[in-house]
């Protein structure tokens, strides 16, 4: 497989540079307008390549079932096979060229699936768990661990990590890189919240997580950590971390920590929420603009300095001087904050960067950002489906291609100062509109809302962060071992302290969030679609990609919610009743699947209530009789009537069942997951987690595989 891919990445190299020189073969084979479009867009197909290669993960990821292990080699050849068969042809030379990319992108997923150990199977009763801490997250309620290698009770290593949450006042001192031991109960991989919803299981497979949940009794550190690099790198931000904490409120304190060491758990809930309102939510992601900020800064400061000095610029162009000492530097900061996918990525693209400043080539290009997306997704294909990589990628396509076309207009120079302030002022407020507004569609899919106020939130946030926070941020970093931070920490309070003010203000706007009903996947498809024929094409055929774009925000616009919704776990109902959405609860009140539910109903008036506050003696029946609620097996002891769909909490064992109609009950939603039903004229439309995912390596088998007094 591997022999396969490397020889399909040499053929398409090659053939792109062939297509790149078919302009005199497209104009006399085709002719006309067609052959116009082809003279104009030469050398445009490289940048198609990423498209084609996200395209084929996506579908890979989008299976219900999973693929033999030969097909994607057997795509692989048959791309091959077809470059081969119409190398003779420009066009379709082309067309099989994205192909093969498609394949590849398939096949690379497939690899990287197959490459992650199987699925943990997580006990139903508290263990014992002894293994190493790779990571300590603080939280603003405490601390949560992450074990590597853990064992069970005493059984066999295992291939996926755990991650516990230690008890409130559990302060012993953890490192990464101790052994502990201790008690704990586990959960396995969380289920969508409702069918179609993120799937957080499969993050947690290709993160190798194979379980989490929260101590029941006191770590015990039996081993401290030999001296290492990684695990003293992880020390270093813990400290940096505690330090920061320690000498800054707990507002801006875990913002700061956020910044300048990656861990955002620290962050109260009501802040995040806050900056989400506002739009400004990408401030809080440490990934590409922070680290762009801080390369930038880094690269201007060393310019100043070497002018200084006539020895140095007689025999090292300062160029060369500040790339370096940008680079260095934000591969330090990289480290810092955790070498995560977004940041990792942003390190490669400012790198590609630094090389076209030294070469003395456009330093931003489409290319660049092509190489980029397709290096990340050869390294990590499972980054493709989620909100980073799509959001940081057609921010920047848009970024690059709006300045391309128009950049011209918003040049600094002027006749006086206010001119010049003027221009800097639209410039910011063009880069704002460009960012947000290519990434909104795809913010909109993942997390169902939209921030209408962003270009003005980010209008005063984004140059001081870029101008205030972060640099006095890399100086508190310099001044630390000197124990002087707080000269830097305390002014860059401040500035977070404005930058909160602007969120919460921007916040309390009307309609500052909008919430929108989930969108079918084909829907965001279309607008990246539309994307990229708009932001890759140079001649006038790049406004084709108006109507996909178009479509694509329609289709969002067109999805109806289900009548009736049942959560993973059976302890919440919602049914539609009239123009009101009844949202039934069963024990305790799950308030992450409310607050994932919320978007589902938007626009619809929401009612929720604990089940023996809103049904007569356990049985409520909502949508005109149609819909029946069962809080307990007794309950259905009168019978249920003429009712389709009948739900329970608890298991309902031979009651109220009779052909066609729905029972769902705990035994359903522990097979299938959330379930959704829509009310069509006189039939029932069923949608289940079970089947929108499939039977793929991330899903939980059914039925599920036991164990046996404490035997794994």
């Amino acid at each position: 497989m591997r022999l396969a891919v490397g020889a399909a990445l040499i053929i398409a190299e090659r053939s792109v540079g062939v297509v790149a020189r078919a302009r005199g073969a497209g104009r006399a084979v085709l002719g006309g307008w067609p052959g116009r479009v082809l003279g104009a867009e030469r050398g445009r197909l490289f940048l198609f390549l990423p498209v084609a290669m996200g395209g084929g993960v996506l579908v890979y990821f989008d299976l219900t079932r999973e693929p033999a292990v030969w097909v994607s080699g057997g795509l692989v050849a048959a791309a091959t096979g077809l470059l081969a068969l119409v190398w003779r042809w420009a066009v379709p030379r082309g067309v099989a060229v994205l192909l093969l990319a498609a394949a590849l992108g398939f096949g690379r997923a497939q690899v990287q699936t197959l490459a992650m150990p199987k699925l943990l199977v997580v006990p139903h009763h508290g263990v014992t768990i002894t293994g190493r801490v790779v990571g300590v997250d603080l939280l603003p309620t405490g601390r949560r661990i992450r074990i590597a290698q853990p064992t069970l009770n005493g059984g066999a290593v295992q291939a996926r990590a755990v991650r516990v949450k230690l008890r409130r006042g559990d302060d012993i001192a953890v490192e990464a890189g101790d052994s502990v031991r201790l008690r704990a109960l586990l959960y396995g991989p969380s289920r969508p919240a409702y069918p179609g919803g993120w799937n957080f299981g499969r993050d947690q497979y290709f993160a190798g997580l194979g379980a989490v949940g929260f101590a029941i009794s006191p770590l015990d550190v039996t081993a401290r950590a030999p001296p290492g690099w990684f695990s003293a790198l992880r020390q270093v931000r813990e400290a940096i971390a505690a330090r920061i904490l320690r000498d800054m409120p707990l507002d801006t304190g875990s913002i700061a920590a956020t910044l300048l060491t990656g861990f955002e758990d620290s962050i109260p809930p009501a802040e995040r929420q806050d900056f989400i309102t506002a739009g400004l939510a990408h401030i809080l992601a440490v990934a590409g603009l922070h680290i762009g900020i801080v390369m930038a800064t880094l690269y201007a400061l060393a310019r100043f300095i070497v002018g200084f000095s006539e020895f140095v610029l007689l025999r090292v162009p300062a160029k060369i001087v500040a790339s370096v000492v940008s680079f260095v530097g934000g591969v330090v900061y990289a480290a810092l904050t955790g070498f995560h996918v977004p940041i990792v990525r942003s390190l490669a693209m400012a790198a590609l960067v630094l090389a076209g400043i030294i070469a003395g080539r456009r330093a931003l290009s489409l290319r660049g950002l092509a190489l980029a997306a397709l290096a990340l997704m050869m390294i990590e294909p499972q980054a493709v489906p989620g909100p980073s990589f799509q959001m940081s990628f057609s921010a920047v396509l848009a970024l690059i291609a709006g300045y391309e076309a128009v950049g011209r207009r918003f040049s600094i120079g002027g006749a006086s100062h206010g001119a010049r302030l003027g221009r800097h002022v639209a410039a910011l407020a063009f880069t704002s509109f460009l960012a947000g507004g290519a990434s909104m569609p795809f913010a909109a899919y993942h997390f169902q809302q939209i921030e209408p106020y962003y270009v003005l939130a980010n209008l005063i946030a984004v140059p001081l962060t870029a101008l205030v926070v972060l640099p006095l941020g890399m100086a508190a970093l310099v001044l630390m071992p000197l124990h002087l931070a707080r000269l830097a920490l305390v002014p860059m309070g401040w500035g977070i302290a404005v930058i909160l003010r602007v969120a919460r203000l921007v916040g309390g706007l009307p309609h500052a969030l909008i919430e929108i009903s989930p969108s079918p996947g084909y829907a965001v498809a279309l607008v990246a679609i539309g994307l990229a024929l708009v932001g890759l094409l140079r001649s006038r055929a790049r406004f084709a990609g108006i109507a996909p774009i178009a479509l694509g925000v329609l289709a969002m616009t067109l999805g109806r919610a289900p009548d009736v919704l049942v959560s993973p776990t059976g302890n919440l109902a919602g049914v539609r009743d009239g123009g009101v959405v009844r949202i039934v609860e069963a024990g305790r009140v799950d308030k992450f699947t409310l607050a994932q539910w919320r978007p589902v109903w938007a626009g619809d008036a929401v009612r929720h209530g604990a089940a023996d506050d809103v049904c007569d003696n356990g049985r409520c029946a909502f949508a005109a009789g149609r819909v029946l609620y069962l809080a307990d097996r007794t309950a259905g002891a009168g019978g249920c009537g003429s009712a389709a769909v009948v739900i329970s909490p608890r298991p309902l064992r031979g009651t109220c069942r009779r052909h066609g109609r729905l029972v769902i009950d705990r035994f359903s939603v522990w097979r299938n997951g959330a379930m959704a039903v829509w009310f069509r004229r006189n039939r029932l439309v069923v949608r289940t987690d079970r089947t929108v995912q499939g039977n793929r390596p991330w899903v939980p088998p059914w039925p599920p595989r036991w164990h046996h007094a404490g035997r794994w």
